[in-house]
């Protein structure tokens, strides 16, 4: 809990990987997995990234840290028919610097789902915050998203393609599924590296380098610690569509301004 005296290694390092799968006791065939696999199936695309073979749900929720209670803000509209839940990272993401991307909300189905719930408490478990951040609740970003390619030589690409602050204190990534899919290894290095790819950071410099291939790996990052990266996927040499699945979760502390 965020009271506890022991330091988490992702506080203290910047970044830890888990096994979320062994963690939870979860199968393949386990109901609650499977209905998670079920929300990828039919996954909208990004709208401000349709030729990236990006595909997500987003929505927003509250934690309270004095009592580990968790709730979904609700959706809004935004003069559209279905639900967009807007996403802001200010000027820490270069693709879309001061911009509030509008994007498709997570269904009902998926904020019930409880292993989506008991991934979040995990989440919140790795975090620390201080007495005033621990005084107000923390704003929740949780995104589904596939990375999808269709055709041989075509890549799938996260936003941004670099090495990258998310600007949220704490990011976790988890691991769904990934099938026929070739990169999508993962990069963490130190803040100065942060709009450079890993080809550019010195021998060396490179913390860690990584790929989660089994179903619940995840790892998680203290933002401002590190900087770190994703690649882009392709599609391996079987016929299915090359797709990696994943669930982001951020956290964010909410104190008062006036």
């Amino acid at each position: 809990m965020t009271t506890s005296t022991e330091t988490p290694i992702l506080a203290e390092r910047g970044y830890a990987r888990y096994d979320l799968a062994a963690h939870f006791g979860v199968t393949s065939s386990d109901e609650r997995y499977r209905a998670l696999l079920a929300e990828y199936a039919d996954l909208p695309p990004d709208p401000y990234a349709t030729e990236a073979g990006r595909k997500r749900r987003f929505a927003r929720g509250l934690y309270m840290p004095w009592s580990g209670e968790f709730s979904w803000i609700p959706d809004t509209y935004q003069d559209a028919v279905d639900p967009l839940n807007g996403y802001f990272q200010g000027g820490h993401n270069p693709e879309y610097v001061g911009v509030i991307r509008r994007l498709p909300a997570l269904r009902g189905t998926a904020k019930e789902n409880p292993l989506l719930l008991d991934i979040l408490r995990f989440d919140f478990e790795q975090t620390r915050w201080n007495e005033v951040d621990a005084a107000f609740p923390l704003h929740v970003g949780v995104h589904l998203i596939k990375l999808a390619v269709d055709e041989d030589g075509s890549e799938a690409i996260s936003s941004p393609n670099e090495l990258h602050q998310d600007g949220e204190p704490f990011v976790f990534a988890h691991l769904v599924y990934r099938v026929n899919a070739v990169g999508g290894h993962n990069v963490i290095a130190s803040p100065k590296y942060r709009g450079q790819l890993p080809a550019d950071v010195p021998a060396g410099e490179i913390l860690a380098e990584f790929e989660l291939a089994e179903p619940l790996e995840s790892y998680g990052i203290t933002d401002d610690k590190v900087s770190h990266y994703v690649a882009p996927i392709m599609k391996g040499p079987g016929p299915e569509t090359g797709e990696r699945a994943v669930i982001l979760v951020d956290f964010t502390p909410m104190r008062q301004h006036i």
